[in-house]
């Protein structure tokens, strides 16, 4: 009994001292000066982010509640200290209520975050140092992207007299504008709460637009609707996201419509190293998971071509890497010309209130005008991203071109770009190869290997043609090397060669005989519309590059009855072309000029004409082929080596061999 006691008493005396430190607790917490935690607050943050961190003004915590709240004033977070701006994120003052009964079930949730005169300033450098990636104490180059921000589910956000400022010199972009957030909390409409976000992107205006439903009633296992809109010069982004656990970013579902002048653009939002391109329209739908962006179902048009397919963006290093499958029922060939960076060709415009399109003037020609373009390759675009492409087109329209098929594959990783194959897929015989560019250097190498193959030449000839001027199989190879960051450039310092053949076909007798300059004949067929053929036993032309100087080194056509030659040269640097042709019949006329026909002016504007004064230096049939004679074989075995055996070159090679070796030769 005296033990039961004894224990009794105990026990009342720890019940006692459970309440006395119980009630010390809760008078310490409601009567506690908070600020004399700003300092360990204060040192926890700068812990994890590797930023300084101080809150200057008052810390209040209002903990007896089903709502507790924490009010902060003056809360500062650094930036890292090679950034231009020392401030990352500051506030005047911060608000934020937890729900005490959903935490108890293990969710985050705040009832109400209210921020006052934020300002934010974010930076990234040319070296890739940013100052919002927290993987490292200093923002350094070389970690692996961060996680998917995971933020808790807020059912009031208010933000007012909000600035944002973004310096991205890797893009070369500047972004600056306010912020503010609000909702009506006593309405059920869509756009209860709404985001607005107006500055610039680029020196270029920019308005992002955020309408979602209420928050009031928002549940962290119930997805949470919103749209975006944005508009950057150009550029229009529009989209239906849901975010599946509100607001976990690393998972959410999106409808996604994007169009603007240039795809190009969108590195600015993007940081893609998209093509040059001319207008575009594309809609899909993307996923992300984690650090997966996937988007299905892409479809659109890019100037007069429709694309579609399905493509993914991991961001989970520090290079974005992009692998995509494309596909088109049909191309509009001259929509490639922007991505080897010409201009793209006017496209039809539809005025506001109006049901017809009007189609934009085309500009006046510009006689100064390069035929290969000079626009730059973005280095540190091509250098910030990997890529993975493919892309057919099922068919082609290309004026003059009997194009049936295009198709591709883009291997890009930090610089170093390859096209391997490009093809190009003609009605008869097809064009392809393979292109390297090392852009990981200031001044990019390229090597170009690209193969002609069995080319009909009859399916070139104009609308109103019956016939065309040329038949026969046409093979050739383009096997180039140099420097430079446009097309222009390479080809200024381009070395390689270049090598045609036409082992067999017909010519017609008015190209045969003009090159020939037998005036009375050759005038005489062409106004009466003679479709008679000459056949062609043997075709070579070869250039040689050497430092942008496109020289020739065998040019001929040898026909039945003309032997039609070449020289001369190519500036790739001017463009400027000095090139003749001279054919010498192999038959008596009996009204012949000597003069040769000369192809002059630029690659964008040849001129032709005939120069007699350099009569003196023509030379006859058999001398002129005995000339060629030498490099021929080697040329064939250059374009392909079973050339070298042909049948129909050999012959005549052989054949003319003989005739100017004379009598005496073995």
């Amino acid at each position: 009994m005296i033990q039961f006691f004894g224990k009794h008493k105990r026990l009342q005396w720890f019940a006692i001292g459970s309440a006395t430190v119980l009630l010390l607790v809760v008078l310490t917490v409601t009567f506690f000066d908070w600020n004399l935690a700003r300092g360990p607050i204060g040192r926890l943050i700068a812990a994890k982010t590797g930023r300084s961190a101080s809150i200057d003004g008052n810390l209040k915590v209002r903990l007896w509640s089903w709502s507790p709240t924490v009010d902060i004033e003056g809360l500062r977070i650094g930036n890292p200290p090679w950034a231009m701006q020392p401030l990352m994120f500051g506030a005047q003052s911060i608000s934020v209520t937890v729900s005490v009964a959903r935490l108890l079930r293990g969710q985050i949730v705040l009832p109400k975050v209210e921020i006052l005169g934020p300002r934010v300033n974010l930076e990234r450098d040319k070296s890739g140092r940013a100052s919002w990636e927290f993987s490292t104490p200093t923002g350094a180059p070389g970690a692996k992207a961060g996680k998917p921000t995971q933020l808790p589910a807020v059912r009031l956000l208010v933000i007012r007299d909000g600035r944002l400022n973004v310096e991205d010199q890797i893009k070369n972009m500047t972004l600056s504008g306010s912020i503010t957030a609000g909702e009506d909390a006593g309405t059920q409409k869509n756009s209860a709460f709404e985001l607005r976000l107006a500055g610039t992107l680029n020196a270029k205006p920019l308005k992002v637009e955020f309408n979602g439903g209420p928050l009031v009633n928002l549940n962290p296992h119930t997805p949470y609707d919103f749209n975006v809109s944005i508009v950057a010069s150009t550029i229009h982004v529009s989209a239906v996201v849901s975010i599946t656990k509100p607001f976990d970013l690393s998972e959410f579902t999106a409808k996604l419509h994007l169009s603007g002048e240039d795809l190009a653009d969108a590195y600015y939002l993007t940081g893609l190293a998209l093509p040059n391109t001319p207008q575009y329209d594309i809609a899909g739908e993307v996923k992300r998971t984690d650090a997966l962006f996937q988007i299905d179902g892409l479809r659109g048009r890019i100037g007069a071509s429709d694309i579609e397919g399905s493509l993914g963006v991991d961001t989970s290093q520090k290079r974005l890497a992009l692998k995509a499958k494309l596909t088109s029922k049909n191309l509009d060939f001259k929509d490639l010309a922007p991505s080897l960076g010409t201009q793209a060709a006017p496209v039809a415009e539809v005025k506001a209130g109006a049901h017809s399109a009007a189609v934009t003037r085309k500009p006046k020609p510009d006689k100064n005008a390069k035929l290969l373009p000079d626009a730059d390759l973005q280095l540190n675009r091509v250098r910030g991203m990997d890529a993975d492409v493919t892309y057919h087109a099922e068919s082609v329209t290309a004026p003059r071109l009997p194009m049936r098929e295009v198709s591709f594959h883009i291997l890009l990783n930090a610089g170093d770009l390859k096209i391997a194959p490009l093809s190009f897929v003609l009605d008869q015989g097809a064009v392809a190869g393979t292109v390297e560019i090392d852009a990981r250097q200031d001044n990019p190498e390229t090597s170009i290997d690209m193969h002609v193959d069995h080319i009909d030449l009859s399916q070139f000839k104009s609308a109103k043609a019956t016939d065309a001027p040329l038949s026969g199989t046409l093979q050739g190879r383009l096997q180039v090397h140099g420097f430079g960051s446009s097309l222009h450039k390479l080809a200024s310092t381009a070395d390689g060669g270049l090598g045609v053949a036409i082992p067999h076909g017909q010519i017609s007798d008015v190209l045969a005989e003009l090159t020939g300059v037998n005036v009375l004949k050759g005038l005489g067929l062409l106004f009466s519309n003679n479709n008679r053929k000459t056949e062609i036993r043997c075709g070579v032309i070869d250039f040689e590059a050497t430092k942008g100087n496109l020289q020739s080194k065998t040019l001929f056509v040898d026909t039945t009855n003309v032997l039609i030659t070449g020289r001369g040269d190519i500036q790739l640097s001017s463009e400027d072309m000095n090139l003749s042709l001279q054919g010498d019949p192999k038959h008596l006329r009996l009204v012949r000029l000597h003069a040769p026909v000369s192809v002059t002016g630029t690659l964008a504007d040849p001129t032709f004409g005939i120069k007699p004064e350099k009569l003196a230096v023509q030379a006859g049939a058999a001398a002129a082929l005995g000339v060629l004679l030498t490099p021929v074989a080697s040329v064939l075995a250059f374009i392909d080596p079973g050339l070298a055996k042909d049948e129909n070159c050999e012959a005549m090679l052989a054949e003319e061999h003989d005739a100017t070796a004379g009598p005496g030769a073995l």
